[in-house]
């Protein structure tokens, strides 16, 4: 992939930082004015979380404030090409620290993945209106979401309820170590699921039901209310911040989404890692929320909406092993399979490895395999469940063009891209459009970035995300792919 960054002799100012958590480490990077990384000021601290089998998924918060302090001293380091005006900040999405009197976490950080709160989720879908609730906040009731988790915590482990002063978000919790105030992103804040999406205020009826009071949760914050640095702890540690600006946190779905060139309302941003998602910036008013999508306030102006899948990459991973496909087929064979026309005779694959997402929302989902013979190989139930992915795909698409009409363009980053380019064929087909494949390493990163160049320097021409390839559709293949949609729903609803 082409590296997309700018010398430091060539760099323009104003430069803002972009950090970034996500599920393997945290990072930094120096960007300049056009939201390009600047030389090699880049810096990744890995880790990973805690899993257990009872559906544990936690990681110690102080570590990632530590990790963060680590990766800010190296990447600023020396004499730099301008002065900082920003930081943007994101994180992985759906986390929650009880935080006492004193300041210091009573837990771990429960991340998005930790599955504990199921049988709260079962006890509030029966005592809630969920579609409603729905349409109001914009999410599904899911263990993801903090009103189940909040239930969880109040029930198993009270003492630790009792004594909790604030619950925070994982990047609120690292401002409030880092600049002494907490600083809860609206964007973040709306990924809890307890925010009206219309309004920014938290819904009465939620609170009741996860046992807390407003004050104890994260006042949403706008890109717009970013924090002086100046004066701060981080400040006295970081000198060259002190002109800069902190941003509220967001959530790494905004921030892919601004960091691949998803800015504008007509355009859908697609991610294509181990799971997947599309999403689209609106700045337009949804009147009616289709029932598979979510939609995230991000401020008083702009919502994102969308939807997810739990598999995508790791359906690509899973198949090679369990087919014995070699990793190393090159990208002419995985180009001659998924280019070549459809075929009626390909498997048709539900690829709910991990269980359903969107568009349903239905947890205990697994994966089928339909319609295979003693004359089907292994390639063939590659293709088939590549084709189970890209079916996947479309089910959101449809809601999302019910939501906001047809896109007029489609950009698509990720590492299941970049493993088997051949496949956006697959995809491009089924949507029905063209899709632009861009190349961006760390784009959650310049997405905060991007976040933080919009607020702290704003008129700045940012850059065009370059284009590795563009793929176009089939019209035969797309009418393929809409009849095999059919018969994909009502196989999954037997999953």
């Amino acid at each position: 992939m082409p590296r997309f960054n700018v010398p430091t002799d060539d760099a323009q100012g104003p430069l803002v930082v972009g950090l970034d958590v996500g599920s393997g480490g945290s990072r930094a990077a120096v960007y300049d004015a056009s939201g390009r990384e600047v030389a090699k000021r880049t810096h990744k601290e890995a880790h990973s979380f805690t899993v257990r089998d009872d559906g544990t998924s936690i990681i110690d918060p102080d570590q990632i404030v530590d990790e963060i302090r680590t990766a800010l001293r190296t990447v600023l380091k020396g004499s730099l090409p301008g002065e900082i005006c920003g930081i943007g900040v994101d994180t992985f999405a759906s986390s929650l620290i009880a935080v006492g009197a004193d300041g210091k976490a009573l837990t771990p950080c429960i991340t998005y993945a930790d599955t504990r709160c199921h049988a709260q989720v079962a006890t509030l879908t029966d005592a809630l209106d969920i579609e409603a609730l729905h349409e109001r906040t914009g999410a599904r009731l899911h263990s993801s979401y903090t009103v189940p988790r909040l239930a969880w915590l109040r029930e198993e482990h009270p003492e630790v309820f009792a004594r909790t002063a604030h619950f925070m978000a994982l990047g609120e919790y690292v401002a409030f170590k880092l600049l002494g105030t907490p600083a809860l992103g609206t964007a973040s804040a709306a990924w809890s699921g307890m925010i009206d999406r219309r309004t920014g205020e938290y819904v009465p009826e939620l609170l009741e039901a996860g046992g807390v009071d407003a004050e104890k949760m994260g006042t949403p914050l706008n890109p717009s209310d970013a924090l002086p640095v100046a004066g701060t702890p981080l400040a006295k540690e970081f000198p060259v911040l002190k002109g800069a600006v902190w941003l509220p946190v967001i959530g790494d779905g905004l921030a892919a989404n601004m960091g691949i060139g998803a800015l504008g309302t007509g355009i859908w941003g697609i991610s294509t890692a181990t799971s997947g998602a599309i999403r689209q910036l609106l700045d337009t008013e949804i009147q009616a929320l289709p029932s598979g999508l979510w939609a995230y306030r991000v401020d008083d102006r702009r919502t994102l909406v969308g939807s997810a899948m739990s598999d995508c990459g790791r359906v690509l991973d899973w198949a090679r092993t369990q087919f014995a496909i070699p990793t190393d087929i090159t990208e002419t064979d995985t180009e001659t399979l998924f280019s070549v026309p459809p075929e009626a005779g390909t498997p048709l694959v539900i690829p709910f490895l991990s269980g359903e997402r969107g568009t349903k929302w239905r947890g205990s989902s697994r994966a089928i395999f339909a319609g295979i013979s003693a004359s089907t190989t292994a390639e063939d139930m590659l293709r088939g469940a590549l084709e189970g992915v890209a079916l996947t795909f479309l089910r959101i698409a449809d809601q999302l063009r019910e939501a906001s009409g047809d896109p007029e363009r489609i950009v698509l980053s990720g590492g299941m891209t970049e493993a088997v380019p051949g496949w956006l064929h697959l995809l491009s087909d089924a949507l029905g459009a063209p899709i632009d494949h861009v190349a961006v390493s760390r784009s959650t990163m310049r997405g905060a970035a991007v976040m933080a160049l919009e607020e702290a320097a704003p008129g700045t021409d940012i850059a065009e995300v370059p284009v590795l390839r563009r793929v176009e559709p089939v019209a035969a293949h797309t009418d393929y792919y809409r009849e095999r949609l059919e018969r994909f729903e009502k196989l999954a609803d037997l999953a």
